[in-house]
């Protein structure tokens, strides 16, 4: 399962842990977070969130958990910035084992989850600075800056394509025509990850090839500058496209400092594993390549050490052989190996990826073998069986999604297991669980255990279990949302209760 590399990842930068982990959300809430004394940091919740939101121009969210010791480190950093830029942004904590509804609106998955957020109708942002009070002040007060400038002389110019990360200029004649106008859309929701400028005159655009109404993206490849032109349509969705396409490499890199940069960009990633000291791997990063330009703007094709990230290709259904490629379906948690047997060469890994995009290719399900006697009273799911058991719209099935290693899972082993005797003799109600680290399965998972409840004839709409793990109020949340039951009490035991 991708998560697992996911959490390791963004591990390394401090940014992220897995929403509940092996901690008992139920049960950690009394552990205190140091934003309970007083500082300049507004606490908010479901209540006064969006009107906090609304009274400042430029707002930074930390969305937190009190349990959480990546939160409690960043704690006293985000209450001295808050005091820092008093008058020039609001910083404002949520937590989210109060206010879960709020969290999960702005998809928080990890703890801390730091947003930016603009009183002018924008989408939240994510924050991807550092953690220390100066890097989030520096943050901020550049985003008080404008979007974008004007450029007017040749050494304004020069300063722009010194700034640190990718610039994107545009030559217009004034910002009144439709095509300046997109630009500046552009530029205000691209704000915290490029930097933009225009300018009027001719011999700007004709330095770099260009002309009014156009753009370049100007980015470092190889040690040096080098710039792309914009063609085609200009409003702002294909401004944004080419931005998107244009602005990574071909093949990039991936680690915690741009891990998110890449899941922002919103494409599905092509996994490369590759042994850097091996003398094939030039020769298959080439082919990579060109393969991978054939598709640019449509994936983003990342390659990694497959050493030191060994175990954690094997979550996504590679055997550790080097080089390992996987292409990865986020949305539907799917993954779709290149065939480990086949010579990695552009036309073969282009044919894979084609097929990724047009939907043609069989997922690669990691699963370990379906138990031969799967009569228990808790039944065991495998990458296997888990759609043909789970989906069937004649039951209702409840199922625990567990780690071998999680103390929390062991603990509730007893009482799911009695759970499952208490509905042994109703076929209608299936109690299942599968090990998530050994099966894949089409749920993002991320933390353990997770217990989803799917209903008959409803599984589209499947609710997470999060009440008390005990067996009678497990119980009693299967009979308040199964879809089975005439009112028969007898039918789900009832009377052992």
């Amino acid at each position: 399962m991708r998560t697992f590399l996911v959490v390791a990842l963004l591990a390394l930068t401090v940014t992220s842990v897995t929403a509940h982990g092996d901690h008992d959300h139920d049960h950690d809430h009394e552990h205190e977070h140091d934003h309970d004394h007083p500082s300049d940091v507004v606490k908010a919740g479901e209540s006064t969130f969006d009107s906090e939101v609304a009274s400042s121009p430029l707002s930074l969210v930390e969305f937190f958990a009190p349990w959480c010791g990546h939160c409690k480190a960043l704690a006293p950093q985000f209450d001295k910035a808050a005091a820092e830029l008093k008058g020039v942004a609001k910083l404002i904590a949520v937590d989210c084992t109060i206010d879960k509804d709020l969290c999960s609106k702005y998809g928080v998955q990890g703890f801390p989850t730091l947003k930016v957020f603009r009183n002018d109708g924008s989408k939240p942002s994510e924050y991807q600075g550092g953690r220390q009070s100066a890097d989030i002040v520096k943050f901020l007060r550049k985003q008080t800056e404008p979007a974008y400038y004007q450029i007017t002389s040749d050494a304004e110019l020069e300063a722009f394509i010194k700034k640190d990360g990718v610039d994107i200029l545009g030559f217009f004649p004034n910002l009144d025509t439709a095509e300046a106008k997109s630009f500046v859309e552009t530029a205000n929701s691209l704000r915290n990850e490029y930097n933009f400028a225009w300018s009027s005159d001719s011999a700007h655009a004709s330095k770099y090839g260009a002309s009014a109404p156009g753009a370049v993206l100007l980015k470092e490849e190889d040690g040096k500058t080098v710039h792309v032109g914009h063609s085609g349509a200009f409003d702002a969705e294909a401004v944004g496209a080419f931005i998107k396409a244009e602005a990574f490499p071909i093949v990039g890199d991936i680690g915690p400092e741009n891990f998110q940069k890449y899941l922002d960009r919103g494409l599905n990633l092509v996994w490369v594993f590759v042994n850097n000291d091996a003398a094939e791997t030039a020769h298959v990063l080439s082919e990579v390549s060109k393969a991978a330009a054939q598709h640019k703007g449509k994936v983003s094709v990342v390659k990694l050490d497959g050493v030191r990230w060994g175990e954690h290709a094997k979550h996504f259904g590679l055997s550790g052989k080097l080089p390992g490629i996987v292409a990865e379906d986020r949305e539907n948690n799917k993954n779709y190996v290149f065939p480990e047997d086949q010579v990695v060469t552009a036309e073969a890994l282009s044919t894979h990826i084609q097929g990724f995009l047009d939907g043609t290719l069989t997922a690669t399900v990691k699963s370990q073998e379906i138990p031969e006697n799967n009569d228990g009273p808790v039944t065991t799911l495998v990458g296997k069986n888990f759609e043909e058991i789970v989906f069937d719209d004649s039951k209702d099935v409840l199922v625990e999604f567990y780690a071998p290693w999680c103390g929390h899972c062991k603990s509730l082993a007893p009482k799911y297991e009695k759970l499952g005797k208490l509905f042994a003799n109703n076929p209608k109600v299936v109690i299942a669980q599968v090990d998530s680290t050994e099966n894949d399965t089409p749920v993002s998972i991320q933390g353990f255990p997770t217990i989803i409840f799917y209903p008959a004839g409803d599984k589209k709409n499947p609710i997470t279990y999060d009440g008390d793990r005990t067996t009678e109020a497990m119980a009693k949340f299967i009979h308040e949302n199964g879809k089975t039951f005439t009112g028969d009490e007898s039918e789900a035991g009832h009377d052992e209760l």
